[in-house]
């Protein structure tokens, strides 16, 4: 994983050092008149993938109640730290957010100088939703179940190619820790986004995808992609049907709650007026068309509380990498 450390690093470096106009725009921001321009919200994974496609629609929604256009910035990279980077160092006037995703909580382990902390370098304004993932196959696949695709992992060591996130994503990481468990092994050929992932599926460059299942619902609805398990702790409720990972006998499961948090230091009545006008976006009924659409449940979590979870996913990740034998 060095080499993994040191590409995560020089990618958030580059983009660290290189002139950004969200964070040295000259800007006055007060609690009265807040927001008075657009505000920005950054995307760490690319375009067209489930964070994407939720975000955009959220963005829409908040436009009305903040009175502002609320525009997404796509800057996928590292796994998600460099967006997370970028929101970091941005002015705490609230005009620059970051959807935080759990390589946020993860890439410091990985690399320390990374020149974040979710601990210290966030102000955290809410949780709004959870990835919850899959294992998908083309309907022609001879791997027929979750199980299945675990026994030829074990019966023909590397000879199964899936494709996941970068190697410092929640899907590879966990994978490492399944092989060492269960003595098993696969072949992981990273992306950058999900929709890269479902075309490389379809056009038979990978034999499977792990990955959160809003970008493979519409491949699955039209019969391309068969879904082999939920790889989390309930079954999804478009396909109630198709088995857990876990009531196929493996003990594996995903989330990935995800949230807005902008740089530390933005002031606290700004903070509220962010939360409040987010939390009356989330009740829209498009965003919660869209959820249902990528079978993602609402996570709602008010400041305090988003702060809360970031400290706990901050240590489970630790733990993770830890048993993983990746620090």
């Amino acid at each position: 994983m060095n080499n993994n450390h040191s590409k995560l690093r020089r990618s958030v470096l580059k983009a660290l050092m290189a002139p950004a106009a969200l964070s040295l725009s000259p800007r006055l921001a007060t609690a009265s008149s807040f927001p008075n321009q657009p505000i920005t919200l950054i995307c760490p994974f690319g375009a067209g993938g489930s964070v994407d496609q939720y975000m955009r629609v959220l963005a829409q929604a908040a436009s009305k109640h903040f009175g502002q256009n609320i525009l997404v910035d796509n800057k996928p990279g590292a796994g998600g730290a460099l967006s997370a980077a970028l929101g970091a160092k941005s002015r705490p006037d609230g005009y620059s957010l970051v959807m935080l995703s759990s390589s946020a909580f993860r890439a410091p382990w990985l690399e320390p100088t990374i020149g974040f902390s979710p601990l210290t370098d966030f102000s955290y304004i809410i949780g709004l939703t959870s990835l919850e993932f899959c294992a998908v196959v083309r309907t022609d696949s001879p791997i027929k179940s979750f199980a299945h695709f675990m026994e030829i992992g074990k019966e023909k060591p590397g000879s199964i190619q899936y494709a996941a996130g970068d190697p410092t994503t929640s899907v590879p990481i966990t994978m490492v820790n399944v092989e060492k468990k269960y003595g098993v092994k696969f072949q992981h050929i990273p992306y950058k986004s999900g929709a890269d992932m479902a075309v490389a599926l379809v056009g038979g460059h990978v034999d499977a995808v792990i990955d959160s299942v809003g970008t493979y619902v519409p491949y699955i609805r039209s019969g391309k992609l068969r879904l082999l398990a939920a790889v989390g702790e309930t079954r999804f409720k478009a396909w109630p049907d198709v088995p857990t990972a876990r009531e196929q006998g493996y003990d594996i499961s995903l989330s990935a709650p995800l949230g807005l948090a902008g740089p530390a230091g933005i002031p606290a009545d700004i903070v509220q007026r962010l939360h409040d006008g987010f939390r009356k976006a989330m009740q829209e009924p498009e965003v919660g068309r869209i959820l249902d659409t990528l079978n993602q449940p609402e996570w709602y979590r008010d400041p305090a509380g988003f702060e809360a979870y970031s400290h706990k996913a901050f240590e489970e990740s630790g733990s993770l990498l830890k048993n993983a034998g990746l620090i």
